[in-house]
């Protein structure tokens, strides 16, 4: 009896979990591999409430904006009319945030909505940084592809991939240091990007698929005379430049990788953030087989761990610990897994991806620094 009943009360829960479960597999699918949701524009969540010289007034325009007007650091803020640079917070008080402001182009007025932009930088290499470039397009199985060609002196190229629904300008802040140093950039695209190819499927795969764009730009540098490549690649830019490694023929001509809060493994990343948006964990190993049957994908495609453990190329790692979209114990288990190749800044109070908004200068000099020590000085 106490079997039978131990199996129908295992039964029941089982199948109270089927119902959460279906839900959260189909949640994860739309959020996580659905690129048309990364095709909407970003809202403009927030409000400035004036502007001065120098200074900008900002608050919450919705109820959860997705960068908080108090947030550290630096950023673009953009509305519909103009854009300017919103520097580190001066004051706050729960409901408003006092920030430095530079204008940059347009006309940002009191009362408009605007958003902080993490990317920091408006509008392609030259418009940001007056640095010239040419549009290059660059071939993978799919078609072609478009990128930022930023030429060089030397005859290293560094080849900048970006996270998952960002796009070129996420490059913006490490090409300055790039170009200092003489290196060629090449900040490219991949597959469900807009205005480029889609996958088989239409959905993303962290780096699965993907990584056949990063081997055809870095194919595209090799031709025109690369001899030593830099990978750099942010969030899923990382996993895919994880992804090239393992799978490329063209891998071992990489001399070195930059990762920015990089994609390592995706099961504890959308544990991550089940966990912050309230998910009960305990439906996750449910959901997560829900997902992988009904979408067709395995997991273990996911997990860059060991190919990121067992590289032989010096790697600059950086992640933030308040990082809300993939857990920064990822990169501790790397680092710590591999301290004779990784140089690990670990930035406290950084959320995803904005250990350069943090601190632009602190950033600047350990990647220059990491360029130095192994591409030697200029």
């Amino acid at each position: 009896m106490r079997l039978k009943a131990a199996a129908a009360g295992s039964a029941v829960g089982a199948g109270l979990l089927i119902g959460p479960s279906l839900v959260v597999a189909r949640v994860l699918h739309q959020t996580g591999f659905n690129p048309k949701r990364d095709h909407r524009p970003d809202p403009l969540d927030l409000q400035a409430t004036a502007i001065a010289p120098g200074l900008v007034m900002l608050r919450a325009a919705t109820k959860a904006p997705a960068i908080p007007a108090a947030a550290a650091g630096h950023y673009l803020l953009r509305g519909a009319r103009g854009w300017g640079h919103a520097g580190p917070v001066l004051d706050a008080n729960g409901v408003v945030a006092v920030r430095e402001f530079r204008p940059g182009d347009g006309d940002l007025r009191p009362g408009d909505h605007v958003r902080l932009d993490p990317f920091a930088f408006d509008g392609d290499p030259l418009a940001a940084h007056g640095l010239p470039f040419d549009e290059v397009l660059f071939s993978s199985p799919l078609g072609e592809f478009p990128a930022w060609h930023v030429p060089g002196e030397s005859d290293t190229w560094a080849i900048l991939t970006h996270g998952k629904g960002a796009n070129r300008r996420e490059g913006l802040r490490l090409m300055p240091t790039l170009a200092a140093r003489g290196f060629h950039a090449l900040a490219i695209t991949y597959r469900n990007d807009e205005g480029c190819p889609p996958s088989p499927r239409g959905t993303y795969s962290y780096g699965r698929e993907e990584w056949e764009e990063l081997e055809g730009a870095v194919r595209f540098a090799l031709d025109r005379g690369a001899r030593r490549i830099v990978l750099a690649g942010y969030s899923m830019g990382g996993a895919i430049s994880l992804a090239f490694m393992r799978n490329s023929a063209l891998a071992s001509r990489t001399s070195a990788l930059i990762l920015d809060a990089p994609m390592i493994d995706l099961v504890p990343t959308v544990a991550h953030g089940a966990r912050k948006s309230g998910v009960p964990v305990r439906v996750l190993p449910f959901s997560n087989r829900v997902a992988a049957r009904r979408y067709g994908f395995d997991w273990r495609d996911f997990d860059h761990f060991e190919t990121a453990r067992g590289l032989e190329v010096p790697v600059l790692l950086f992640h933030g610990d308040a990082d809300r979209t993939i857990p920064v114990e990822t990169s501790d288990a790397f680092a710590s897994s591999r301290p004779d190749i990784v140089r690990y800044v670990r930035v406290p109070g950084a959320d995803h991806v904005r250990a350069w908004n943090h601190d632009p200068e602190a950033y600047r000099q350990v990647v220059d620094g990491f360029l130095a020590e192994h591409f030697g000085r200029r």
